[in-house]
């Protein structure tokens, strides 16, 4: 309401909120903003992003055909088109980016978090879990940061690749950066009490220590 009252374009990047659901937060939100744009999540992980724009922004974007303004403003470069990124969007939107995956995805992640949050009140680490559809991550702070300083403050590199190394090591592996766990249509609980198990194995032994 406020953009359409000052004139102003709302505009949106999902590429870390689309796994709030199949729309991202546009949908669970229900936002309408003139244009909307998501990083390689559409692909899969390959190489590629979206674009998309409301029908009353994409004619006034297409009224414009000066040949020096397409050129200088327009979408292309080596990626634009691959094959491959086109060829894994097509798949992923078939077989992943679904109502009944996402379904899976989310109930997966709700699982993790809140076995994360018993783990954490166990043994009384003052630490917490953010989770955003089918993602989530977990920060030594509590309660969760809620901006750049907070983080920082948070942050812990020598305790974060202790935990990383101890997982990896054992068949577990979080995103390389950050303590972050992304569910996919084939994770399972069994995968997610898995990681539980050797979780708290690796807080064991730090606070035994």
């Amino acid at each position: 309401e406020l953009t359409r009252k000052y004139g102003a374009l709302l505009i949106i990047d999902e590429t870390h909120t689309f796994s709030a659901g199949p729309g991202g937060m546009t949908t669970a939100w229900d936002l309408e903003p003139d244009i909307v744009v998501i990083g390689k999540a559409i692909g899969g992980g390959i190489p590629t992003g979206a674009y998309g724009l409301s029908a009353d922004f994409a004619a006034k974007a297409l009224a414009r055909e000066d040949l020096d303004l397409i050129d200088m403003g327009g979408v292309g470069g080596t990626l634009a088109g691959n094959p491959m990124s086109v060829a894994a969007m097509r798949a992923t939107l078939e077989h992943v980016l679904t109502d009944d995956a996402f379904e899976h995805m989310i109930a997966t992640c709700d699982v993790f978090t809140a076995g994360m949050n018993e783990i954490f009140d166990r043994y009384d680490l003052p630490w917490s879990i953010n989770q955003l559809g089918a993602r989530c991550e977990y920060r030594f702070a509590k309660p969760y940061p809620r901006n750049g300083g907070e983080a920082n403050a948070a942050a812990d590199g020598e305790l974060e690749d202790f935990l990383h190394l101890y997982l990896a090591n054992r068949g577990i592996m979080l995103t390389p950066f950050h303590n972050m766990a992304l569910m996919c249509p084939t994770t399972t609980v069994a995968d997610v009490e898995k990681h539980h198990e050797v979780f708290e194995a690796a807080i064991k032994e730090l606070v035994e220590a």
